[in-house]
């Protein structure tokens, strides 16, 4: 045997000491110390009971992790049911759903490294059932606007050990930030609810939402504003000092001494402060609907204050404005500004579009451009008065006002009237980031000129806004002063009549509230009216009573209008309501419906801020409007109603002038939506069709008539959405007017088999 070398020897030992010896300690080890949840008992039925936390420890590998009959969750992270693994000082929990019977035991079984232990769930005897809570207690509130949505401070449930049921009477209730139901239903321990009603559309009226839990219950109850004057929130409005005399101009009273108390040759008073006291124009502060809107305005876009008080002051309080740029004063509207009657321009602005403002415009090289519009007419500073008439007889109104008077053609053109009504207007995204970048990006929120340039009536047949807006008379002595002053024919009588029998309406039922002075709205009430009725014309095209039981006709609707109808701004819109009855007089089909709050049947945008009407060329179903209208559409192409939000145009097809172009008609006029390919839809008139099946008799009746509605009902309803002063106040008066619709035209026809 042979001898072994010593140093060998310890080598040996040595190696064998540092590894052999811990060949044990090497080997994985994945199977846990016994661990142990805690049971539970006399828990809430059909609830999320989570157990104990246990810690694994015994292992130096990962080791598997699985369960049944619940879900476990790893140092604090979500709750799974799937296999994994686990590492030795990891946490687990599990968790499970108790039964939905008494006395009953429900196990989860959780298995780490083939070491088990069960969580246990007993719930509770049907003689330790708790759902009664302890007392919960709402907020009254008081104050409120009228017909507002009105929410509840939150109650938290307590002392319940099972749900208990909840219901709700007046109201509707949310769990939990949930979405608000009327149904009854359950609630838990810890839950979270609010109550929701709809406050009442009277002054200082209580509306009450009782909701009770488990036979617990308190009375949720809110109290609307109390009507201050009238029912109305504001107090009365200053209507200004027509009287006035400022750096530039000079109020509308000052021009009656000479211009009112003249008559035509036949003796018709066409006194000229009269005839334009009771326009939209002699009103523009006054007006309630623009108030709100650009309160509004302010609100939803409170970053863009200067340029909202810049832009809507130029042409609705345009002498306010032009004073205060002038002096570099600030510009503001609301809250202290022109409106307030302590504000030093306050008299300005309640004079509205006034004598000396229009007939100061001067004739600039640009007037009827882009950078003449949207307010940015000239005014000189040396008072002179431009006039349609040549060699004026000067001396009197120079010694009695200061100003001059001068023909100039200009003042009998339409592009004096482009400076105000072609407007454009920047345009936000939904972060308040303004993303127009020039003039010629803006929005065009009405364009009427522009339509008007495109239209026969500034070409072959050509007629100016004045020819239209502004009846004519002949021998009409125009100042009362000298008195050998000769007559004039065809004198523009300054009635200046649009389509808005609502606003007039709202100016003569409110004018104590609107700080209103004419008592001459009648007059132009009844003109309006006329206008309206000689915009546009339907005809019946073709009509037929097939054997196959279906009634078809086509109808055209004519235009008679200078621009786009209804025209400017996009709170407008024009619907044709069609109405078939048979031989007794019974209602068989019917598209357009109007009703009393100014929404129309049918209409998709009444019911739904969100979505509008399509165009039609065919309609075969009651709920198929034809709509003539603009709609606004964001940055993100969805329909708003914010004026700054407008980007784009998501429909047009407003009537269209004779003459107009829609192949060739620029960006700003141009047709939207399906109106642009229906080959019906054209320069001067819409042929439309419908088809209505079903029909057994053998005669019918047609009614088919146009209506205007100078506020869509889902502008209104968009502007409603505020709570502010101004808001409440035109909400009481629009509901009060009987002017929401207006009828343009009606033909009835009968149709046999």
């Amino acid at each position: 045997m042979p001898k072994h070398n010593p140093l060998f020897l310890y080598l040996l030992w040595l190696w064998l000491s540092c590894y052999g010896f811990n060949a044990h300690a090497m080997r994985s080890d994945t199977t846990p110390d016994q661990f142990a949840f805690a049971d539970q008992t006399n828990v809430a039925l059909n609830t999320t009971i989570t157990s104990n936390s246990i810690t694994v420890s015994g292992i130096n590998a990962k080791a598997s992790i699985s369960v049944t009959g619940g879900k476990f969750s790893i140092n604090g992270g979500s709750f799974r049911t799937s296999s994994t693994t686990v590492s030795n000082g990891n946490t687990v929990r599990v968790q499970q759903t108790s039964s939905s019977a008494n006395s009953a035991t429900t196990n989860t079984v959780l298995t780490i490294g083939g070491v088990k232990d069960t969580f246990s769930v007993t719930t509770l005897a049907n003689s330790s059932l708790d759902t009664t809570p302890n007392a919960f207690i709402f907020s009254d509130q008081t104050n409120v606007a009228l017909s507002a949505a009105v929410t509840s401070n939150a109650v938290t449930v307590s002392g319940i050990n099972a749900p208990a049921p909840i219901s709700v009477s007046g109201g509707s209730y949310s769990i939990n930030g949930g979405a608000y139901t009327t149904a009854a239903g359950t609630v838990s321990e810890g839950n979270s609810v609010t109550v929701r009603l709809t406050a009442s559309a009277a002054n200082s009226v209580t509306t009450n939402a009782v909701l009770t839990i488990g036979g617990v219950s308190d009375t949720f109850s809110a109290t609307t504003l109390a009507a201050t004057n009238g029912g109305f929130v504001s107090p009365p409005a200053s209507p200004g000092n027509p009287s006035f005399t400022s750096e530039h101009f000079s109020g509308s009273s000052n021009c009656t001494q000479c211009h009112n108390g003249i008559k035509d040759s036949s003796g018709k008073d066409v006194s000229i402060e009269t005839d334009w006291s009771s326009t939209m124009m002699a009103n523009s502060t006054r007006d309630p609907f623009w108030r709100a809107k650009v309160r509004s305005e302010l609100n939803r876009n409170p970053q863009l204050t200067d340029v909202i008080n810049d832009k809507c002051t130029r042409c609705h309080a345009p002498m306010a404005n032009f004073e205060a740029k002038s002096s570099n004063e600030t510009k503001g509207i609301l809250d202290g500004g022109f409106l307030s009657a302590s504000h030093p321009r306050h008299d300005e602005a309640m004079n509205g579009v006034s004598c000396t403002l229009c007939h100061q415009v001067q004739d600039a090289p640009n007037l009827g451009t882009l950078s003449s519009f949207t307010g940015r007419y000239e005014i000189g500073n040396n008072k002179t008065i431009y006039g349609p008439f040549e060699n004026p007889f000067a001396n009197p109104m120079i010694m009695q006002t200061g100003y001059t008077p001068t023909y100039s053609a200009h003042i009998k053109s339409s592009k004096m009237c482009a400076t105000c009504h072609n407007l454009k207007t920047p345009y936000v995204d939904q972060f308040g980031t303004v993303l127009s970048t020039t003039p010629e990006s803006e929005f065009p929120e009405q364009m009427p000129y522009s339509e008007w340039e495109h239209s026969s009536y500034a070409s072959t047949n050509p007629k100016s806004c004045q020819g239209c807006h502004m009846s004519r008379a002949n021998g009409v002595k125009i100042s009362t002063m000298p008195m050998m002053l000769g007559t004039r024919d065809n004198f523009a009588i300054h009635e200046f009549v649009g389509a808005n029998k609502l606003m007039l309406d709202i100016f003569n039922n409110n004018k104590e509230q609107l700080g209103v002075l004419s008592n001459n709205f009648a007059e132009t009430i009844d003109k309006t009216q006329t206008m309206l009725n000689s915009s546009a014309a339907i005809t019946p095209v073709n009509q037929s009573l097939g054997s196959d039981n279906a009634l078809n006709f086509t109808l055209r609707i004519n235009s008679n209008t200078g621009h786009k109808l209804p025209s400017a701004y996009p709170s407008r819109r024009v619907v044709l309501h069609v109405t078939v009855k048979d031989a007794q007089g019974t209602v068989v089909f019917e598209s357009g419906k109007i009703n009393a709050n100014g929404s129309i049947d049918g209409v998709d945008a009444d019911t739904n801020l969100a979505a509008f009407e399509p165009h039609y060329d065919l309609i075969t179903a009651p709920d198929q409007v034809q709509v003539y209208e603009a709609i606004m559409g964001d940055n993100q192409n969805q329909v708003t109603y914010t004026l700054l939000r407008g980007m784009v145009y998501l429909k047009d097809n407003r009537l269209l002038p004779q003459g107009f172009n829609k192949s060739t008609a620029p960006n700003d006029i141009k047709v939207v939506g399906d109106a642009l390919n229906d080959a019906n839809f054209v320069g001067g008139s819409d042929e439309i069709s419908y088809r209505i099946s079903g029909l057994s008799g053998s005669s019918y009746q047609v009614e088919a008539e146009l209506i205007h509605q100078p506020i869509a009902y889902s502008f209104a309803l968009d502007l409603f959405n505020e709570v502010d002063n101004e808001v409440e106040d035109f909400k009481t008066m629009f509901n009060a007017s009987n002017s929401k619709s207006s009828r343009i035209a009606l033909n009835i026809f009968s149709v046999v088999r």
